[in-house]
């Protein structure tokens, strides 16, 4: 039984990665990583924003909303709970089979305020306080300002960088019983981007906080018009936390490797700026921006590049079998080729809802009555819809689509009628 490290870095798209082929180097580390294991090049998230993506990778399952939202971020929380309590998670699962589980993660959004501690023997998420958690996690602009706020003074949240529990995540590894598997969520990539002065390679002190506040103006707006030269000096400051994320990866690998881990380096989900009028992940999309993310599997026993199209819905029962000493080459992520990728979308903050499906290079963007679809060999920022050009595939794509809007409904008239019962 290996041992086994889960890293998820947030946020962080994959035409970004200079290992995926960005023109700037922003993943040295992750680029020796990469051409030493299996780098996935088409890997794409189970959600556009944390919680949703997640639920997907440590249950193995898109996101069901047992509850009909309305849509409310207060029964958005509550299905993320009820998504985790209702599925053996990946930590639970592990547990079973006799690894000593633990996570490092200061992500507001995957910590135990909404569950994600499920299975976990050791959990530590750094929330101070779970009910003003609960308030923070609510409303628009203002509370979002007031928790970075509060974050900035506390140095927590997005404002908690790897270097902060470093030391404790070693400690924990040498002091536990193996195997084990260890969770760290890196969040130095989410906005807003600020990277301490020595990683700063491609902006400086001032531009930094600078066009992060111009971000902030725009968060929760649509059609945003930044000029290019605002957009790319934003990019400049996104790139840079890239970069200093991938310096923890270069400590890692030297202070572990007595312990001969298995390591999976993910992102949850992507960024946009500017596509369609678009930035951060705040609203629903599942363009590629949005999802397609990188992913890495080093010390599994295999090396090599996979150019197949691969969900991150498959690597929790990949861990499972790596866990059980199965080769890499017989696991999900690699054995199921040409299957259908999925991935969903909620908004909380327009109750908007998507669901897209890829097989190939054909992609299918829709809920219910809505649709798009892409040739992403051709088209692969997705500027053309084709839907009337291929009339016949999109109306096989939108029934696939649609069936699993309908399991979904299933799902949930199942679970209302449960509760009625307990009533």
């Amino acid at each position: 039984m290996r041992n086994i490290i889960l890293v998820t870095l947030e946020s962080v798209r994959a035409d970004h990665c200079s290992f995926l082929g960005y023109k700037r180097k922003t993943t040295p580390t992750l680029e020796k990583i990469a051409k030493e294991g299996v780098c996935f090049e088409n890997a794409y998230a189970a959600g556009h924003a944390t919680p949703i993506s997640m639920i997907g990778t440590f249950t193995g399952n898109l996101m069901t909303e047992y509850l009909n939202c309305d849509y409310s971020q207060k029964k958005f929380a509550e299905n993320i709970r009820l998504n985790l309590k209702k599925r053996k998670t990946l930590a639970e699962n592990l547990s079973e089979r006799g690894y000593t589980t633990g996570a490092f993660n200061p992500s507001t959004f995957a910590s135990r305020y909404f569950g994600f501690n499920k299975g976990f023997q050791f959990f530590e998420d750094f929330l101070f306080n779970e009910n003003l958690v609960d308030k923070l996690t609510k409303g628009g602009k203002f509370i979002y300002l007031v928790r970075n706020v509060r974050d900035l003074l506390t140095k927590q949240g997005a404002f908690k960088t790897w270097e902060s529990f470093y030391k404790d995540l070693l400690n924990w590894i040498k002091n536990v019983k193996q195997p084990f598997f260890l969770w760290i969520f890196l969040l130095d990539t989410h906005l807003p981007y600020l990277t301490p002065a020595k990683y700063r390679k491609w902006t400086n002190f001032f531009n930094m906080y600078y066009y992060n506040w111009k971000l902030f103006k725009v968060l929760f707006k649509k059609g945003v018009n930044f000029s290019e030269k605002e957009r790319e000096k934003l990019v400049n400051t996104y790139d840079n936390s890239i970069f200093y994320a991938d310096k923890f990866f270069e400590r890692l690998l030297s202070d572990v490797i007595e312990y001969d881990p298995v390591i999976i380096v993910h992102s949850d989900h992507g960024e946009s700026f500017g596509e369609r009028g678009m930035y951060g992940h705040e609203f629903a999309s599942l363009y590629e921006e949005n999802i397609h993310v990188p992913l890495i599997i080093w010390n599994g026993d295999e090396k090599g590049k996979i150019k197949m199209p691969v969900s991150m819905l498959d690597l929790y029962q990949t861990i499972i079998e790596l866990a059980d000493d199965k080769p890499l080459s017989q696991t999900p992520l690699i054995e199921d080729s040409d299957k259908l990728i999925f991935s969903k979308a909620i908004s909380w903050r327009d109750g908007c809802r998507l669901i897209s499906v890829r097989i190939g290079e054909w992609k299918y963007i829709g809920w219910k009555d809505r649709g798009e679809l892409y040739n992403l060999e051709e088209d692969p920022k997705e500027t053309q819809n084709l839907i009337n050009t291929y009339p016949s595939l999109a109306k096989e794509m939108k029934k696939v689509v649609n069936q699993k809007i309908k399991h979904e409904e299933e799902e949930r008239k199942i679970y209302e009628k449960i509760q009625k019962i307990k009533l």
